[in-house]
């Protein structure tokens, strides 16, 4: 046996190691090739995640500092990890097949670290526990929250405008003052400087900080920090407007004012930082990774072969996914039904891209006019549950009030009773996933990327139908509708291929 801290870099790092670890990141990129492009053109788009061009550059520079802390010479494949790695892959699948890129990134930018930690083991990955992890912050996610930073910043902001005695009136998200009005937009919701500040205090804590407990501190109050300085950011915009009668802190100023602004946010973050941080003197040099043994090339090979082979087998089955997304054969037209005109109320449009047919016409049930309004999506042909896709134009009509009824003894549909300045309508719905008949649409979305996900996926339609009525006969006309789409549901039905 030799002492590891007798090993060259030659010794530590053998070639068979770093063959192995080049293989699993190949194969990495090859199977989640999607996943990587699409996160990359996100970056590249969007200034929120900038930032995450320089994130693997920088964890491949962190690790490689680590270098004498590590060795590909000894590794000890945790064979548990790739519980996690599989997991990973299995939500890429999920991702994929629903065309969900969260899951597809999340998938992507975790099965890199499970993947490198499965290969190294325990004893060197806790080494570069870090560097490994700080991928994750490739993930593109993060604009969900942009509503909760909105609303939290317009508290915060009208609170300090009240310490001031500005008189203020708040409407939502629009802020009233006498010398006009603010609106606390996207824009000033301050999730640029929140996900930066979050990435910016990581990294300096881990490069600056040993304790555990002062790294978590600071993480936390780098979280913190933006939100608070963001809503003083707001205060002091509408506040300047307020001395100035509006002359100054609008229109480009405005946005400059932010940017310096979070110029002086991260060099006071930085600050507290530094307060923080243990002096130099309680810093302790880390100590080379002892190699007591040399990993045979059985190990090499065995844990190489059985995580290729895992990521050889899931691509597979996203190229089995993926025909299932990619069209083929002109699929068949929705059929006509009996009894329908192509007359349709202009007063109720609903609005569906990327559908491959669609049937807008109406019937007449016990004297009464009925709007039919059908999509169909077949397999590779756009996307049915999609935020793009509406019912009804909410510009147009408000949501008054939902519920459900029972039209048979095996389905149940959900209603919508719709109002706008014109009058009220009722609207009926359900949606047809290769066979099935769904009223929820994340019910329906499941079942979809679950047939696609077995290579089994037909089409995708919904149905709509909606009558014009009173308030002053609404009781009947619940009756009536109800009526209507019980005797009217199975022939509807058959519109689809």
């Amino acid at each position: 046996m030799n002492d590891g801290s007798a090993f060259d870099l030659k010794e530590r790092h053998s070639t068979v190691g770093i063959v192995s670890l080049l293989v699993v990141v190949s194969l990495w990129v090859l199977t989640f090739w999607q996943g990587i492009v699409t996160a990359i053109d996100i970056w590249i788009i969007s200034d929120i995640f900038n930032h995450c061009l320089f994130i693997i550059p920088a964890s491949v520079y962190f690790i490689y500092c680590k270098r004498e802390q590590l060795s590909l010479s000894a590794i000890n494949p945790n064979y548990w990890v790739l519980l996690f790695c599989l997991g990973s892959l299995a939500l890429y699948g999920v991702g994929l097949s629903g065309g969900v890129q969260l899951f597809m990134h999340i998938a992507t930018f975790t099965f890199l670290p499970f993947s490198i930690w499965f290969l190294l083991g325990n004893e060197q990955a806790k080494r570069i526990l870090f560097p490994l992890f700080f991928i994750v912050f490739c993930i593109p996610v993060g604009e969900e929250l942009i509503p909760t930073l909105q609303a939290i910043t317009a508290d915060m902001s009208v609170m300090m405008l009240q310490w001031v005695n500005v008189p203020i009136y708040r409407s939502g998200l629009y802020i009233e003052i006498p010398e006009g009005r603010f609106l606390v937009a996207e824009a000033c919701s301050g999730i640029s400087f929140f996900i930066a500040s979050i990435v910016i205090g990581s990294l300096y804590a881990y490069m600056n900080m040993q304790s555990r407990i002062r790294r978590i501190s600071f993480v936390c109050i780098s979280i913190l920090f933006p939100i608070i300085a963001n809503a003083i950011r707001v205060f002091g915009i509408i506040l300047t407007g307020h001395l100035t009668n509006m002359e100054h802190a609008v229109g480009a100023d405005h946005l400059i004012y932010g940017w310096v602004f979070f110029s002086l946010v991260i060099v006071c973050l930085i600050g507290l930082g530094e307060l923080i941080r243990e002096k130099s003197s309680e810093l302790k040099p880390e100590t080379p990774l002892a190699t007591p043994f040399v990993s045979s090339n059985q190990v090499y090979i065995k844990a190489t072969v059985t995580i290729s082979v895992a990521m050889l087998s899931f691509l597979i089955w996203y190229q089995l996914i993926q025909s299932q997304l990619v069209a083929g054969t002109l699929p068949e037209r929705l059929k006509a039904l009996p009894s329908t005109s192509a007359q349709v109320s202009a007063n109720w449009s609903p609005e569906f891209v990327d559908y491959f047919d669609k049937n807008a016409s109406r019937f007449m049930f016990e004297s009464k006019a009925v709007d039919l309004y059908a999509v169909w999506y077949p397999k590779g042909r756009g996307e049915l549950v999609s935020f793009a896709n509406r019912m009804y134009l909410e510009d147009s009509w408000t949501l008054e009030s939902a519920y459900s009824v029972l039209i048979n003894s095996e389905n149940e549909i959900n209603v919508e009773q719709i109002v706008n300045a014109r009058g009220v309508r009722l609207l009926g719905y359900w949606y047809f996933v290769d066979g099935e008949i769904f009223s929820n649409k994340n019910h329906a979305k499941l079942y979809e990327i679950y047939k696609i996900m077995l290579g089994q996926h037909y089409g995708s339609g919904l149905v709509m139908v909606s009558a014009e009525i009173e308030y002053s006969t609404l009781d009947n006309d619940k009756a009536w509708f109800l009526r209507m789409m019980s005797n009217k549901f199975k022939a509807i039905n058959q519109i689809f291929p």
